[in-house]
């Protein structure tokens, strides 16, 4: 309301300035005062009036007392001031602005008003005089349909201007919308995405792939390009060049399948089998790529673990079997032989046969998914002692010594054949992985709730990075396939499932070089 007061406001200020410099006379005139105090009165009202509690149209009364305001002023200075009719343009542009069609018609009778009146009262208009009341309205009214059109038009553009935007609005709200399903569900997957464009910059990649590329990170540069990454060959130790990089073939155009790579170093290093696909404009032409990471590592590792115990498995048959079929072909090549030599050698086929039954016993075991017991009322004590008497002559033999600390009754309610085989296990893993000169000891002791027992040797340990897989049937170290140590890999998952089908648990503790330690904690069982 005020700014489109102003303009009529300042301008007869600056007229009333005028006037005192040029006809001082005319300030003393009652309908030039009035006139000035009611466009001042009209400005204040503007300012201090509630036009947001009061009916939409009522701003109406402010430009309608304007041509009051404006009459009043050109009769005054109608000897000094021809042109002051012109003020009449500030209330035109007003009404023909925010009423439209009516306000061009208020515009129109105002300024009619304005030139009539004063007539009216006058003297009789001579020939000249009777054009004035229809000249000048004629004018506002022209001035009045201009701003009317003029304004039409800016409205009609505004409304078409806010159809787009808010177009614009719900196809960018979509767009963020397709863009977080899609972040969504790349980050969801388990398969690192990378996408590129034709000059080998990022366009996107997921969550997963960043987690990638954090293993493959050099010490020191977390934020390192591609072309920086610690990226192997598909056998672990060859560097990769950054021109046989997954992206770098990617964005040179070229697609591929099943490309193996190892991220990161020996520690943490993982597998990622890469898959890359070229994207095309709209003419055919090269505009990117977006390659695909999948982690095979376990696949890989499984493999790895499944050739190696073949090979294991392979010698460990191989072995025997050729012992028995070596011993009874001398046995049947020489019939009158010394029957007590005869026998010696019946006896070792008999051994090596039964060490094949151990080991297939121990794969069907393995292979099971249940491993039943049958708990009864035993003593811990004995059950070690049968073990370790067992355990002796192979012990004895390659020069390592059993030491049973267990020397009290240690009763639980247990499967003794299970609890035997743990045992058995135990020390013959202890005395395989020891030297000559080194010490097995097993301990046993109780809880109100437990018994437990441990089986420690001083042979040559198991390293960190190798001690949480131990229980994972077929694992064998590489420190242990190096040494060329016989097993399959079997006998420490057997283990784990007879006791926790006992429902205890087992632990390991080792240092390399010093030896490793067993623990095994079983329930006591209901008291009998």
């Amino acid at each position: 309301m005020l700014v489109s007061q102003l303009p009529l406001t300042v301008s007869l200020l600056m007229v009333t300035a005028i006037v005192a410099a040029a006809r001082p006379e005319t300030l003393k005139d009652a309908g030039f005062q009035f006139s000035v105090l009611l466009c001042l009165g009209l400005t204040a009202m503007c300012v201090l009036a509630p036009w947001n509690l009061l009916p939409a149209k009522s701003f109406v009364v402010v430009p309608i007392a304007d041509f009051v305001v404006i009459a009043f002023a050109r009769e005054a200075t109608a000897q000094s001031f021809t042109s002051l009719g012109l003020l009449l343009v500030f209330p035109v542009i007003w009404l023909a602005a925010r009423l439209g069609k009516m306000g061009v018609a208020l515009s129109f009778l105002g300024s009619a008003l304005v030139v009539a009146v004063p007539m009216m009262f006058g003297p009789s208009p001579g020939a000249t005089d009777v054009a004035r009341p229809i000249l000048l309205p004629s004018i506002m009214t022209v001035i009045a349909l201009a701003i009317h059109v003029l304004v039409s038009s800016i409205v009609s553009q505004d409304a078409k201007l806010e159809h787009k935007d808010a177009e614009l609005r719900r196809a960018y709200e979509e767009s963020l919308e397709r863009q977080r399903l899609l972040d969504t569900m790349l980050d969801i997957v388990g398969v690192g995405v990378h996408a590129v464009d034709a000059a080998g910059n990022d366009i996107l990649m997921n969550q997963q792939h960043r987690r990638n590329r954090s293993l493959a990170s050099r010490p020191g540069a977390p934020g390192s390009g591609e072309q920086e990454l610690n990226i192997m060959a598909s056998d672990g130790t060859t560097p990769l060049p950054p021109g046989r990089h997954p992206v770098a073939r990617a964005a040179a155009g070229q697609s591929f399948s099943d490309y193996l790579i190892r991220f990161g170093s020996q520690a943490n290093q993982r597998v990622l089998s890469s898959t890359a696909r070229a994207m095309t404009d709209k003419e055919g032409n090269f505009a990117g790529s977006v390659v695909a990471f999948s982690d095979v590592t376990e696949f890989v590792n499984a493999l790895a673990i499944k050739d190696d115990f073949v090979a294991n498995i392979s010698h460990e048959f191989r072995t025997p079997l050729m012992s028995i079929v070596g011993y009874l072909d001398i046995v049947l090549d020489t019939p009158d032989e010394d029957p007590e030599q005869q026998e010696a050698f019946l006896r070792i086929a008999q051994s090596n046969a039964e060490k094949l039954l151990g080991l297939v016993s121990d794969l069907l075991s393995a292979s099971s998914d249940s491993m039943d017991v049958h708990p009864q009322k035993v003593d811990l004590q004995n059950l070690i002692a049968m073990s370790v008497a067992s355990a002796r002559h192979r012990a004895g033999s390659r020069g390592v010594e059993i030491v049973n600390d267990a020397r009290q009754p240690l009763w639980l309610t247990a499967d003794p054949g299970r609890v035997n085989q743990v045992l058995d296990n135990l020390l013959s893993n202890a005395i395989k992985y020891s030297q000559a000169g080194d010490t097995v000891t097993i301990r046993a002791w109780e809880t109100p709730e437990n018994v437990s027992f441990s089986v420690t040797d001083t042979g040559i340990g198991i390293s960190q990075t190798d001690l949480p897989k131990i229980f994972t049937r077929y694992f064998r170290s590489n420190s242990v396939r190096e040494s060329a140590i016989p097993g399959v890999g079997l006998g420490l998952g057997i283990v784990k499932r007879i006791v926790e089908n006992h429902g205890g648990s087992i632990t390991a503790s080792s240092m390399p070089g010093s030896g490793s330690t067993f623990t095994v904690t079983l329930p006591k069982g209901p008291a009998s």
